[in-house]
């Protein structure tokens, strides 16, 4: 199956709207998208549609109108990892298998799937699975999103070291929220995460006030090479 798999070296570093200006890219071409996040929690419901707001942008973005169970099968309205927020508000547990499943059924109405993790890749999914066993059993190459502030070298390297560790494809890194005025520091970001990891920045997206899905799918679009995720 054609896809690829977003993580991020932490939460809130910009996963669902990059995974949504991808999936508004390559709608634009003209490519039946499929858009998925098996696990999600959240301070609250969204709407009767769709329980997680990544969910509903996800799904506005692909132009999809798959069901919310489709696009995101285990939701928790407690911003906590799955395992923790089952256990607190005593629903039934995360599951794995029932994740996997789902997804190749998504997988087969689409010719390209965008799935994103929850959190980082050592998120707990259940007691013993984490967000890094869900990317090697779907077995797509994965993005790593990464935030342009000080740390990031750590959970950047932490981060590719845990993929490396679970054999995951590493497609590149995604450096996102750069300052319109970067630092020194933040100039030389990019390039010494290449020369640390031997892996591509592909792009570094700039501080974007009101962002949406079309804005930052525009400036990916003047880096990225989409044809390059899609593996053609």
């Amino acid at each position: 199956m054609a896809g690829v798999f977003i993580t991020g070296t932490d939460t809130n570093v910009g996963k669902t709207m990059i995974a949504a200006a991808l999936a508004w890219l390559m709608r634009r071409k003209g490519i039946d998208v499929g858009v998925m996040k098996p696990f999600a929690t959240a301070q609250k419901i969204f709407s009767k549609r769709y329980k997680s707001t990544d969910a509903a942008i996800l799904a506005k973005a692909a132009q999809v109108h798959d069901s919310d169970r489709e696009i995101n099968p285990f939701f928790y309205a407690i911003p906590a990892a799955p395992m923790v927020a089952a256990r607190i508000l005593n629903q039934a547990a995360p599951s794995m298998a029932a994740s996997i499943k789902a997804f190749h059924k998504l997988a087969s109405k689409h010719d390209f799937m965008i799935v994103e993790g929850v959190g980082g890749i050592m998120v707990p999914l259940t007691s013993e699975e984490y967000v890094a066993d869900l990317a090697r059993a779907l077995n797509l190459p994965t993005i790593i999103v990464a935030r342009s502030r000080l740390g990031t070298l750590n959970h950047t390297l932490l981060t590719i070291k845990i993929c490396r560790d679970y054999g995951l494809s590493i497609q590149g890194i995604i450096i996102n929220g750069m300052p319109q005025r970067p630092g020194i520091v933040e100039k030389n970001l990019a390039s010494v995460i290449q020369e640390l990891s031997d892996l591509p920045v592909l792009c570094v997206i700039p501080r974007i006030k009101n962002i949406t899905y079309e804005s930052l799918g525009s400036s990916i679009k003047k880096d990225v090479n989409i044809d390059l995720i899609l593996g053609r």
